[in-house]
């Protein structure tokens, strides 16, 4: 595997003090899946697979787990270059995008995936969505099913494998001390799979925060289209969800490629926020408008810069008590990751630094640039990025990457 070397590039054009790590590992983009259908659950548990407690990851319909498979350990994860690492190769899941991690109260954590490929006896078998729960540097991997005829972690039992699933988005530990997830409800409008694919709704899961089980999914209080929980971050007194029409499949033609349909350009570039009382989920949100929170959805304005920034898949954190929104502009095409301040959560956001992202192959690309709540130091966060091939079809370029991020400067009020 090659080094792609970066650095970060800050808006006043000088480089920064905090050099930025190596980005080590391939940087790719789901587009197209295999549609190779899973066949019906086997009668026990593979005989290679280690059995742990049936009752670690029950829905609330009652559905029964199989076995799951024993946790994997890293031998070390102090560097984004070994955390790269274990996901190319030493990782429960053979490959996943849009990587979200949450910090339980406990000192775990837990990762959550979309469109996740998990090893059967009959090769790789895609769920729509998977959980990996780490303790210290071991993973358990979390799903329903079992192991030659896995199912999603979250909803299994309202997925329609390629017609109807469920997308994890931003969370946070609630008031009740459980983990509360929103999740986007993806509808395939074609006969195939990610070729007009929209959201329909937002639904929020309660997870328990000791065993992982779904206590409750139900429709967020805010529960269009719109995705207000995109990305969620706490301070003060509010929670902030941020919004992201998440329109990525079948809608404009590429001015490249006019036979070829991907994002909804109405929307893309379009971040929206809401807030409600710190950490109370069940709130039903008030918005934005561009000089008050207000009621009123249809009122909310974009907050997140556009200007050169078609695509604005945004997630946001807060770092020494300013706002920080690290976004993979372009999604699929774009080159950079771009680094925004603001003093509040509806800005005004100055981009303060960029860094400058380059495929490991000539078939490759990353997109949707995440968060990770852990490894930071006086200088830098750690920031994960997806990444596969265009076609889709190398599992071996369907693992995260991970990278430095330099830290804001003071920004004043």
């Amino acid at each position: 595997m090659t080094d792609a070397a970066t650095a970060a590039t800050v808006s006043d054009g000088h480089e920064p003090t905090n050099a930025i790590d190596p980005i080590v590992g391939p940087e790719r983009v789901a587009v197209r899946f295999s549609l190779d259908p899973v066949p019906e659950p086997e009668r026990g548990p593979d005989p290679a697979i280690a059995a742990v407690d049936h009752g670690l990851v029950p829905e609330p319909s009652g559905v029964p787990l199989d076995h799951l498979p024993a946790p994997v350990c890293a031998g070390s994860l102090t560097t984004v270059d070994d955390l790269t690492a274990f996901f190319d190769g030493g990782a429960p899941l053979i490959g996943a995008d849009y990587q979200r991690v949450h910090p339980l109260p406990d000192g775990r954590v837990l990762w959550l995936f979309q469109d996740a490929f998990l090893p059967t006896s009959h090769g790789p078998a895609l769920v729509h969505n998977v959980g990996l729960l780490q303790s210290g540097n071991c993973f358990q991997l979390l799903r329903n099913g079992s192991y030659d005829a896995p199912t999603s972690y979250l909803f299994p039992d309202l997925t329609d494998r390629f017609g109807r699933w469920f997308w994890p988005l931003g969370g946070g530990v609630g008031r009740n001390g459980n983990l509360s997830v929103f999740v986007a409800e993806m509808i395939e409008q074609s006969g195939g799979y990610l070729d007009h694919t929209e959201p329909v709704a937002t639904w929020l899961v309660t997870i328990d925060v000791d065993d992982l089980s779904v206590i409750e999914q139900r429709r967020a209080p805010n529960d269009s289209p719109d995705l207000y929980g995109w990305s969620v971050v706490s301070a003060g007194e509010h929670t902030y969800l941020y919004s992201h029409c998440y329109r990525q499949f079948g809608f404009d033609p590429l001015w490249f490629a006019p036979t070829t349909f991907a994002h909804d350009l109405d929307c893309t570039a379009d971040v929206g926020v809401a807030r409600i009382p710190r950490s109370t989920f069940e709130a039903t949100p008030v918005y934005w408008n561009g000089s008050s929170w207000v009621d009123d959805p249809n009122a909310a304005v974009a907050v997140i810069p556009q200007g050169g920034r078609d695509i604005n898949p945004t997630q946001v954190t807060v770092v020494d008590g300013q706002f920080v929104a690290v976004t993979k502009v372009g999604d699929w095409w774009g080159r950079e990751v771009v680094l925004d301040a603001a003093p509040a959560a509806e800005g005004p956001w100055r981009t303060y630094a960029t860094i400058p992202i380059e495929p490991e192959c000539d078939g490759c690309n990353t997109y949707f640039a995440s968060i990770v709540p852990f490894g930071a130091d006086g200088t830098a966060f750690v920031v994960a990025l997806s990444c596969n091939t265009w076609d889709g079809d190398d599992l071996d370029h369907y693992t995260p990457t991970f990278l430095r991020a330099p830290l804001p400067v003071s920004h004043p009020a």
